[in-house]
């Protein structure tokens, strides 16, 4: 009853609480100590494409990018794809939590974004069509490349369109999740990316389709190296 008691009052005068375990935090961000040691951390990774691997080497890259290498050059993910995380997402993108995609954002920069070897010119958040904008209010990618670009100093350049409406990517087999973007992603004529470095925004790799899709259509553009940013990827 006490601890209760202190917890409410100290949200109530510092304003700090976390997302995850609802006790009181001191912290810049809203999550506790212990709720982030705790979290899905990306550990042994792919090199390339950032997917979890058992081995320990951190940074060989994985036996679908040695015999096929995707359009782009690297992918910066600081979490795997799990549990809360996916939950925190999932708030973020449906249920228009945005302050789960602050502390997210804000947990991608403690870690990768100090392990960046080359800062991009420019940030494309990846679009998402015109009607599930319209639903949620907001493109959660949008809202990711805002904060990072803030931080980084990173002009945010959208540079891309989503005309034609698909199905959630979350709800298909990874040979459809391709054929489900096939000409979903369209170039936006006049986009300064021609000879600069960019890096591609979104909130979780699962496949590489769509991140391989929009690197391609910006290779095509001019882009001279395309980097994926996301918070999570899918083991």
């Amino acid at each position: 009853m006490v601890n209760r008691f202190y917890n409410k009052l100290i949200y109530k005068v510092f304003n700090g609480r976390c997302w995850l375990c609802g006790s009181a935090s001191f912290r810049p961000i809203d999550l506790c100590q212990d709720c982030e040691a705790d979290l899905p951390w990306l550990e042994s990774h792919c090199a390339r494409c950032a997917l979890p691997l058992a081995s320990h080497e951190k940074y060989s890259e994985c036996g679908r990018c040695i015999s096929k290498p995707p359009v782009f050059s690297q992918c910066l993910a600081a979490l795997r794809y799990d549990f809360p995380v996916d939950r925190l997402i999932a708030g973020f993108k449906h249920r228009g939590k945005l302050g789960y995609g602050s502390v997210l954002a804000q947990l991608w920069l403690n870690t990768v974004g100090g392990d960046i070897d080359t800062v991009p010119d420019l940030l494309v958040p990846v679009p998402i069509h015109w009607r599930r904008r319209w639903q949620r209010g907001f493109n959660q990618a949008t809202v990711l490349a805002n904060h990072w670009s803030k931080a980084l100093e990173i002009p945010v350049c959208h540079a891309l369109t989503h005309p034609r409406a698909t199905a959630p990517q979350q709800e298909l087999s990874a040979a459809m999740r391709q054929k489900n973007i096939k000409h979903a992603f369209a170039f936006i004529p006049g986009s300064p990316i021609r000879g600069k470095h960019v890096a591609v925004v979104d909130d979780v790799v699962t496949t590489t389709a769509t991140a391989n899709t929009v690197a391609a259509i910006l290779a095509r553009n001019g882009a001279r190296q395309i980097d994926i940013w996301c918070l999570a990827r899918t083991p």
